[in-house]
């Protein structure tokens, strides 16, 4: 290797350790890592005529690097905390099957993207049908995996988030209580069309859900809990906090991560929740950094997601990711 390739690859390695260690200035040292078993479900046929996935004929993102990278992102946001594991990864030759039973064939769904057809109405998957069949609740239930990914090209008739079993909950996507599983558990759809920015948004999507029915509610422009507090944006809640998953510290507007306004906010105060002091420090774009001003938002954002240990003096949990992700024993409890 030569000289600069290793300083390279040094200077590549000390960033990350800063990310993980330093940007967000929370201590994990007592808190025992999260681990996620991932079953994954890669809905990528084969196109008869060319050999190739769908993704590759598609020219979409790889889903390997894709559940790397995002694996990657979630593991650095949350100071090491929370770690997926993928113990298994089924490729299937096949397309989901909707709702209501149709299935494309190859020639269909192709014909579909070319525009010489219309897309399947309703779009939506068989949930409950598809982790049946392809052994997903089988592993539920022997407590091999904790959750389920999947992924697609467009129109495979995915929701971002959805739970399943007894006692699920909405997190913004379907609810499947009837799925006979031991315990409730999330699928997570993915699709190949789009990249790891996406795959965040997903999940702080499911974070908004999941901390909304642990507060009792959510409206960005009353600011009367923690997390109300936290989500809080200058357009829409008249100050400005650590942001939503749609509206940044500064946005002026949806999906406006990339606005060049600086503002005033106590994001950097939320690195040290429960002990807040209304602290405020300049933030814009900036502050995340680009080119991929979505992406590095979106780590941002998770970075800054409270994750010390005890509770606070609501009696809520001071670590959300317990939330997100031990919602059987900690968010029925709560709502």
């Amino acid at each position: 290797m030569s000289r600069l390739l290793s300083f390279f690859v040094v200077l590549a390695f000390a960033a990350n350790q800063w990310f993980v260690g330093e940007c967000c200035g929370q201590d994990n040292s007592g808190s025992a890592p999260i681990v996620v078993r991932v079953l994954v479900l890669n809905f990528d046929p084969i196109v008869p005529d060319q050999q190739q996935r769908l993704h590759e004929v598609g020219q979409w993102n790889d889903p390997r690097q894709l559940a790397e990278g995002y694996a990657a992102d979630v593991k650095a946001a949350s100071g090491g905390l929370l770690q997926y594991e993928m113990v298994k990864w089924r490729d299937i030759d096949a397309f989901p099957v909707k709702q209501d039973g149709f299935q494309y064939t190859m020639e269909r769904y192709l014909a579909c993207r070319d525009g010489k057809a219309e897309w399947h109405q309703h779009d939506l998957a068989d949930y409950p049908k598809l982790v049946q069949d392809h052994g997903a609740v089988e592993m539920i239930n022997a407590d091999k995996v904790d959750e389920i990914w999947i992924f697609g090209g467009p129109y495979f008739g995915y929701h971002e988030s959805s739970m399943l079993g007894p006692g699920a909950f909405y997190i913004n996507g379907g609810i499947y209580d009837r799925v006979a599983a031991k315990r409730p558990f999330v699928v997570m759809g993915f699709n190949y069309e789009r990249g790891v920015a996406e795959m965040l948004h997903n999940l702080s999507h499911r974070t908004e859900a999941t901390m909304s029915r642990v507060y009792g509610g959510w409206k960005s422009e009353e600011l009367t809990s923690d997390w109300a507090r936290f989500a809080a944006n200058l357009t829409q809640s008249g100050e400005a906090a650590v942001g939503s998953c749609h509206y940044p510290p500064n946005a002026l507007s949806d999906y406006d991560y990339a606005n060049e306004r600086v503002v005033q906010s106590t994001a950097e105060d939320w690195l040290n929740y429960p002990h807040l002091t209304g602290r405020k420090s300049s933030v814009s774009r900036e502050t995340w950094g680009g080119p991929d001003y979505h992406r590095n938002y979106m780590k941002w954002w998770f970075g800054h997601l409270p994750r010390a240990e005890g509770t606070n003096s609501e009696g809520k949990l001071n670590n959300w990711w317990r939330y997100l992700f031990e919602f059987a024993n900690t968010v029925q409890e709560a709502g």
